[in-house]
């Protein structure tokens, strides 16, 4: 025998399980044997989940964009100016574009390219604006002043 003492044994430590992934590590199995088969098929299902969801859900979310002559004349308006922005990413190309806040919490996108930016310069956030279909004046109310029509003129292209 050893001149030292030789501790006794220790039972082997159960291994640490997780409730969706199972025993996918490896070593000896007491449960059932393809676990890591079923995380695979679940990463997967996530995966292919993720994918059609980022290909569909922002055309579902995004607003209608009034831009044509004929969809700015049609178009009724009656709420008030949330945002108003110019998207000059191309310098041949400048859009102005107003949010319009309607009432009953529906917004309208104004893409006015094909209009002259006049109408654009004269009007402000917090200022509000109602317009009937088939025409183009549009009734302007501030808060300072009396109400105001102005008109959206057209360019011809």
């Amino acid at each position: 025998m050893a001149d030292y003492p030789i501790p006794p044994r220790r039972a082997p430590r159960k291994k640490l399980k997780m409730p969706i992934f199972g025993n996918m590590m490896g070593g000896s199995s007491s449960g059932p044997a393809d676990s890591g088969k079923n995380f695979t098929t679940y990463l997967f299902g996530i995966v292919a989940v993720v994918m059609v969801a980022q290909i569909y859900l922002p055309q579902l979310w995004a607003e209608k964009l009034y831009d044509s002559p004929d969809e700015l004349t049609e178009m009724t308006l009656d709420g008030a100016i949330r945002k108003k922005y110019a998207d000059a990413s191309d310098k041949k190309e400048i859009h102005y574009i107003l949010v319009v806040k309607e009432k009953g919490n529906a917004r309208k996108k104004i893409d006015l390219y094909q209009a002259n930016p006049a109408f654009f310069d004269q009007v402000a956030v917090p200022f509000r604006v109602k317009k009937d279909a088939g025409s183009l004046s549009v009734r302007v109310t501030r808060f300072a002043k009396p109400d105001t029509v102005l008109t959206i003129k057209l360019l011809n292209n």
